[in-house]
């Protein structure tokens, strides 16, 4: 999951985690690490690799954008579609019209912080 660097600065401020244990610097942009055991988000709370494992996210109220706008991703002409690696997604609603929006949004200011660093 790629996020912006004020959202990487807020999350190392409120967890006490220094950026580099949550995040990987991939071509400019950060993106969120995943455990080696559980394959899941360093922040997701789950013992078990197992997709329909129950997990509570730990970091819930200062998630990044793009934690709260998943399983809504962009497709190659800029369309928001349920990401088709969400084993979840059928419990999801078509996305709204303005998601793509948003997501180009995200996008944006994602790869603008990689271009500048």
């Amino acid at each position: 999951m790629p996020i912006t660097r004020a959202e990487a600065a807020r999350l190392a401020r409120r967890t006490g985690m220094q950026v580099s244990d949550f995040a990987v610097d991939n071509n400019g942009a950060l993106t969120l690490l995943n455990q080696s055991s559980t394959r899941a988000c360093v922040f997701l709370l789950t013992e078990s690799a197992d997709v329909n494992a129950e997990g509570l996210c730990s970091v819930y109220e200062i998630r990044p954008k793009g934690c709260q706008t998943y399983p809504y991703v962009l497709n190659e002409a800029d369309e928001a579609i349920l990401d088709q690696g969400c084993p979840h997604r059928s419990q999801f609603p078509e996305p709204p019209e303005e998601m793509s929006f948003t997501l180009l949004n995200l996008e944006e200011r994602i790869l603008q912080e990689g271009s500048n660093d």
